[in-house]
C-alpha cells in the first residue's frame, strides 16, 4: 500500500475532516521544476503527466508518474498508520492557480478577527499570541503554508499534483 505523509498541522486537519486535498511537488530533478513556466501541461494519462515545451511545442517530455497512484488508490498516512485516505482525483496543475475555495480544502482554519475573517491557524508564528499566523484570504494563508513547505514552489509557479481524497473507515 502507499504512503503519504503530513506535517503536525495537516495531519491535524485531516483528521479533524478540514482537509481533503494536498498540493505536492513534482520530482525535484525533473526540467520542470527548473523553469516550471516554460512548460505546458498537455495530458494526464495512466502513464502520468505529459508536458511539452512551449520553446519547441513539438517535443513532449517524458511521462511524470503521479507518486500517489490513480485515483482509487488508498494511501496510509504514515504518522497515522490507522488512517487511510482514497484518491478521489488527480490533477496537475501550476500552483498559483489555487482558488479561495480550493484553498480552504488544504485544512486552513478560520477565525473571526475585529469582524472579518481570518485564515491560517495551520502556519506556525512563535510572536503570535496563539502561535499562528493569519491572513485576509485562504489562498494568501496556503501561499504562507506552501512557502514554509517549499521556500521558492509559489514564487517559481511550481507544477504541482493536486490530490483529492476522502478518509476511508
Amino acid at each position: 500500500m502507499d504512503s503519504i505523509s503530513f506535517n503536525p498541522a495537516m495531519l491535524a486537519a485531516v483528521l479533524a475532516g478540514r482537509k481533503t486535498v494536498t498540493r505536492r511537488r513534482l520530482a525535484p530533478t525533473l526540467q520542470l521544476r527548473q523553469d516550471p513556466g516554460r512548460y505546458g501541461l498537455r495530458a494526464l494519462t495512466a502513464a502520468g503527466a505529459l508536458f511539452t515545451d512551449r520553446h519547441a511545442p513539438a517535443d513532449t517530455l517524458p511521462p511524470v508518474p503521479c507518486p500517489f497512484g490513480p485515483a482509487g488508490t488508498v494511501l496510509y498516512v504514515q504518522e497515522a498508520p490507522d488512517c487511510r485516505l482514497r484518491v478521489v482525483r488527480i490533477q496537475v496543475e501550476q500552483v498559483r492557480s489555487i482558488t479561495e475555495a480550493q484553498a480552504r480544502q488544504e485544512g486552513l482554519s478560520f477565525r473571526l478577527q475585529q469582524g472579518s475573517v481570518q485564515w491560517g491557524g495551520v502556519e506556525p508564528d512563535a510572536c503570535a499570541a496563539d502561535g499562528f499566523r493569519w491572513y485576509d484570504t485562504a489562498v494568501r494563508a496556503f501561499q504562507g503554508l506552501l512557502d514554509s513547505i517549499y521556500p521558492d514552489a509559489w514564487a517559481r509557479n511550481e507544477w504541482v499534483w493536486v490530490v483529492e481524497f476522502v478518509r476511508v473507515p
